[in-house]
């Protein structure tokens, strides 16, 4: 019997040791995840110029039309390409990669009546652009940081990164396409961007939330405030008077403008390595 009772005890010391670890352990947390995701992107007011000069010819000579040129960005979209790998169980690093569709609108209206003159070739191209979206794109690389505040389950986050960016197109021009008689198709140009930028820096801060979807995949939902550094006319081209006695275009002074784009995102982690938690 007093074989049995031992025996008994010893049991019931294993089975205590065996369970501490259990109790001390908290579920799989993902350490190392690939996330693809999509969104939208927000627009705003990019630049306007009140009063761009721009030249007529009457057949006789040159005159001057007086335009209102701008340009507004456009609702767009995103898909981004990230790595993310959580050093400790709260704080991540994070490699992503994206192309964010930032299209524009151009506006453009007479500041007076537009001279009559042969084809009517400013009006007609003003006419062109009122309104006309414009293709724009950036393809950026960022890096930063993420720190999530669970580690197991519904995990909410906030993340900022930042990097370097390629424009695809310029965010300064104002040019159309018009029918001439005689010769097809020419080109009007109220504002050239002949140094156009194509490098430009970028910056992402966002809150979201990533819920378990399935073993070994998450989705998320996030909000971000997409920082970006667009060029812009800071005013009117000034050397008109050269361009109607040359074939050189009208050059506004061209600076950099940041610009504050919301998106929201919506994304898939694929989760390809889980550390196994403690509570202490």
């Amino acid at each position: 019997m007093r074989d049995a009772r031992r025996a008994a005890a010893v049991a019931l010391a294993l089975g205590a040791c065996l369970a501490l670890p259990a109790r001390a352990q908290t579920p799989d947390q993902p350490s190392l995840m690939f996330t693809i995701s999509g969104g939208v992107l927000t627009g705003g007011r990019l630049w306007t110029i009140p009063q761009q000069l721009a030249l007529a010819s009457n057949g006789a000579g040159y005159t001057w039309d007086t335009v209102s040129l701008g340009r507004s960005l456009r609702t767009g979209f995103a898909a981004t390409l990230a790595a993310t790998y959580f050093r400790t169980p709260h704080l991540g690093y994070v490699v992503e990669a994206g192309f964010f569709g930032i299209g524009s609108e151009a506006q453009c209206a007479p500041v007076v009546p537009f001279h009559a003159t042969t084809d009517n070739v400013n009006q007609k191209a003003c006419n062109y652009l009122q309104g006309q979206n414009l293709r724009g794109d950036a393809v950026g690389l960022l890096g930063g940081v993420v720190w999530r505040f669970m580690t197991g389950g519904t995990q909410p986050y906030v993340r900022a990164a930042a990097g370097g960016a390629i424009l695809g197109s310029s965010f300064a021009e104002a040019v159309a396409p018009v029918l001439v008689s005689g010769n097809g198709q020419s080109t009007v140009w109220f504002l050239a961007d002949q140094n156009h930028k194509e490098l430009t820096w970028m910056v992402s801060v966002g809150a979201g939330v990533m819920l378990p979807l399935a073993p070994g995949y998450q989705m998320r939902f996030e909000v971000r405030d997409l920082i970006v550094a667009l060029p812009y006319p800071t005013g009117p081209a000034t050397d008109t008077g050269a361009v109607a006695n040359s074939n050189a275009l009208p050059q506004p002074p061209i600076s950099l403008k940041t610009m504050n784009i919301t998106s929201v995102m919506i994304g898939l982690d694929v989760v390809l390595e889980r550390r196994r938690g403690r509570r202490y």
